[in-house]
């Protein structure tokens, strides 16, 4: 057998997976249905959970030279219209973020992933299954030939549509645990600084429209909103952006002279609120393919990462043991999960609050801007920092509105 391993998807979980292995001594094949570089409709951001699996692979100090912006906070508005500026990072530190066009890191991640595993233009449509187990995958390679790639274990990195969750049924999160989204990329934009924003916008609540800024006064500008509360409003995504970039007092002198670059993208973004079974017989199933997009900041890459690593980890062990059974591969549930689980159950919680009770943004906002020791306390615990699980513990909440009725959010008093 040629492979020990064979990677579907050159995303951030294929090539982080496929750089562990490679530098564990395995026999890698990653495969991709395109070619890099290649466009991932994104908001582009990239945090810290990123950056230390880098740092762990050695290849951080390259990409802190892509291309792209450095990001020290957050720029936070309200449903009401206020906005509070939280800096998140000493800036005497490295950078705690940073907004790369997919394009540019993704590519970062291939190229790098090259050094370690055999890379191919190769889509799948099949799955070699004998027995009840994985043995390999079918597909059409860069001739337009049906081909057969055999290996001891398949990782399934092949995002959202995956054709391997499809095959065994994982691919059906509910309504309430997916979000739809838009990307647009936007030139002239003025008023960026190096902050990404996140504005609750009233009409959108529960979801939020955000700018993330790239060099030379371009922007990430994007919208998103779980797909039950999307129906519900009966609200038409591309249509809400455009109107608020054109009236939100936020927006509409700040995008006067902004161009619009290229086509706005959407897609949908499977939520981690929903615990998918990310494992089988001979497979494994990583990052946006496990549904593993934080629930309350649409935030993939991350979690996509961790994915990869934890499945080499598991796959490395697998391969040891020469044990591919569904038994064994469970693991890898096990410990992906206790990696990202408290913080995924926290932020849907947040997301939870956030659409029972709006006003609490609003307070958080007002007290933020009001109260200096409260904006500290909340800058510690925003995303790039680690501390994001206290925001939706009971105390916090009670200290902007002690009257809730915790029983309705799962919370007790």
């Amino acid at each position: 057998m040629p492979f020990d391993v064979i990677v579907i998807g050159g995303g951030p979980a294929g090539a982080t997976a496929a750089m562990y292995l490679g530098k564990s001594g395995k026999r890698v094949l990653l495969v991709d249905k395109v070619a890099f570089p290649r466009d991932k409709t994104c908001g582009d951001a990239q945090g810290r959970k990123a950056a230390a699996i880098m740092k762990e692979l050695g290849i951080y100090e390259e990409y802190t030279k892509l291309p792209g912006q450095e990001i020290y906070g957050i720029t936070l508005s309200s449903p009401n219209g206020m906005q509070v500026e939280l800096d998140v990072e000493s800036r005497n530190n490295p950078a705690p973020g940073y907004v790369h066009k997919r394009m540019v890191f993704d590519n970062f991640l291939f190229q790098s992933a090259k050094k370690w595993a055999e890379t191919r233009v190769f889509e799948v449509t099949d799955l070699v299954v004998e027995e009840g187990t994985v043995r390999g995958v079918v597909g059409v390679n860069e001739n337009g030939e049906t081909e057969t790639i055999r290996a001891g274990l398949v990782l399934a990195a092949d995002g959202a549509l995956s054709i391997v969750a499809r095959k065994f049924g994982f691919n059906k999160n509910p309504p309430e645990h997916f979000i739809a989204a838009l990307r647009a990329y936007y030139k002239n934009v003025d008023g960026m600084t190096d902050r990404i924003e996140i504005h609750m916008i009233k009409s959108l609540i529960p979801g939020y429209f955000w700018v993330f800024p790239l060099p030379n006064r371009e922007a990430n500008v994007g919208l998103g909103m779980v797909i039950n509360d999307m129906n519900k409003k009966k609200i038409n995504l591309k249509e809400a952006m455009l109107a608020e970039l054109k009236e939100n007092p936020l927006f509409k002198e700040r995008f006067k002279n902004a161009r619009l670059d290229g086509e706005i993208r959407a897609w949908n973004l499977p939520l981690a609120s929903y615990h998918r079974t990310c494992y089988g017989s001979g497979f494994l199933v990583l990052g946006d393919a496990a549904s593993l997009i934080d629930p309350l900041s649409g935030e993939g890459v991350g979690t996509a990462m961790i994915s990869g690593r934890v499945a080499a980890l598991v796959t490395i062990e697998a391969l040891q043991k020469n044990d591919f059974s569904e038994r064994f591969l469970k693991k890898y549930d096990a410990m992906l999960w206790d990696v990202i689980g408290d913080e995924i159950r926290a932020d849907y919680r947040l997301q939870r609050l956030g659409t029972m009770f709006p006003h609490l943004i609003d307070r958080v906002v007002e007290k933020a801007l009001k109260d200096e020791g409260f904006r500290k306390k909340l800058e510690s615990k925003l995303p790039y920092t680690g501390g994001r699980h206290d925001l939706g513990e009971h105390d916090f909440i009670f200290e902007l509105d002690p009257s809730l009725d915790w029983k309705q959010v799962g919370l007790e008093a």
